[in-house]
């Protein structure tokens, strides 16, 4: 049955071919072929992310911030701070993430949260994927990075993330991995200015009740130090 002309999905299809050719232009093929998909909605839906890998048995380097900062743990009692700044996550979010045992790095300038992201052990549940991942004796996913856009262009993310390597090797971890997705270059710069490398590419494509996964970079993985 075609896609009533009150949908969203219906809109969009209206608006493809002027769409389809801007992409085209700018994007190439393939690109095409991610917005047409994308535009399908819950019919077609495709997914994938590089994935990355950081071994710590690898130096780690020094980083210094442009502005002062500090690194810490954040506490569940803080759990208000981090969604004051962070206004995409809600506290019953937060709160269940510390209930699964998640941490939270932060990073805050004048006693003020201006970065943050959270590692999980044992398994990593992607919102982006939604799946859950398992993870290897001795393995961290990093996930959700996020910086003040008042604070961006300080170098923060990187002093927070070598705060964060240093931990987890001090520990006796032997690897953090982590997924970007490919069109947001930004988010590439300071996990491979600290060391992380890119494995890969995971992803699934649904079509219907149908899903093919591609998750051959993330069984490999430990296969990469």
């Amino acid at each position: 049955m075609p896609p009533s002309p009150e949908t969203g999905t219906w809109q969009r299809l209206k608006r493809m071919p002027r769409r389809a050719s801007e992409v085209l232009r700018d994007e190439g093929v393939r690109g095409l072929g991610s917005h047409v998909l994308g535009v399908l909605g819950d019919v077609v839906r495709y997914r994938r992310a590089v994935l990355l890998v950081r071994p710590l048995g690898d130096p780690i380097p020094t980083a210094t911030a442009r502005i002062p900062v500090e690194i810490s743990l954040l506490k569940p009692s803080e759990i208000d701070e981090y969604v004051a700044f962070q206004p995409d996550i809600t506290t019953a979010q937060a709160r269940h993430r510390f209930e699964r045992g998640d941490k939270c790095f932060v990073a805050r300038h004048q006693g003020i949260i201006v970065n943050a992201s959270w590692s999980a052990e044992g398994a990593a549940w992607i919102n982006y994927f939604e799946r859950r991942l398992p993870l290897a004796p001795g393995e961290v996913y990093s996930y959700h990075n996020y910086t003040d856009p008042r604070y961006r262009g300080n170098n923060v993310p990187f002093v927070r993330e070598v705060y964060l390597l240093r931990h987890f090797r001090d520990l006796g971890y032997r690897r953090l991995v982590a997924i970007v997705i490919p069109e947001n270059k930004p988010a590439f710069a300071s996990p491979e200015k600290s060391g992380y490398r890119r494995v890969g590419v995971i992803g699934y494509l649904k079509i219907g009740p149908w899903r093919y996964e591609r998750m051959s970079a993330w069984h490999r993985r430990d296969q990469l130090e």
